[in-house]
């Protein structure tokens, strides 16, 4: 009973060591400033350069009142793992449950292909320098969605 016991907890062991693979998260959190200013509610997505092979992961967070992230891959705020990433920043004007708002960046920072921003995750710890992305902001307010929308009762 003992050798099983002693053999469960082997393979336990064996099979959680491996549970991401060739492409292990490290810590990685950063900051977004826009036009030298945190960024509040902004989202974040890291898209690797090469090829993972089959699997897709895409590493993302959202920044907080000070424009901070901490990036999450495979569970909350695990990092991101080792390599070369283009980044792209989204900042809707407001979150309403699922609705968001326009993007107060006008879509500048949306597309990997043209975002401009890179970033690279070592191993270990990492802790990027700020995005201090220079953008002319749309004209929305960051204030609630116009009534009506997201579920929210008309006047009548």
């Amino acid at each position: 009973m003992r050798r099983l016991s002693v053999l469960c907890c082997c393979l336990c062991l064996a099979s959680c060591s491996n549970q991401y693979g060739d492409h292990p998260p490290y810590p990685a959190s950063g900051q977004v400033l826009v036009n030298g200013q945190p960024a509040n509610g902004a989202r974040v997505v890291f898209h690797h350069l090469g090829e993972w092979g089959e699997k897709s992961i895409v590493p993302q967070a959202m920044t907080d009142e000070d424009g901070r992230f901490v990036l999450t891959t495979y569970g909350m705020r695990d990092g991101a793992p080792a390599g070369d990433y283009r980044v792209v920043v989204e900042w809707p004007a407001y979150r309403r449950g699922r609705n968001i708002g326009p993007d107060r960046l006008m879509g500048k920072f949306a597309k990997p292909q043209t975002s401009g921003i890179k970033a690279t995750i070592e191993p270990g710890p990492n802790e990027l320098p700020p995005f201090d992305l220079k953008a002319a902001l749309s004209a929305v307010e960051p204030t609630e969605p116009p009534r009506g929308v997201g579920g929210a009762k008309r006047d009548r």
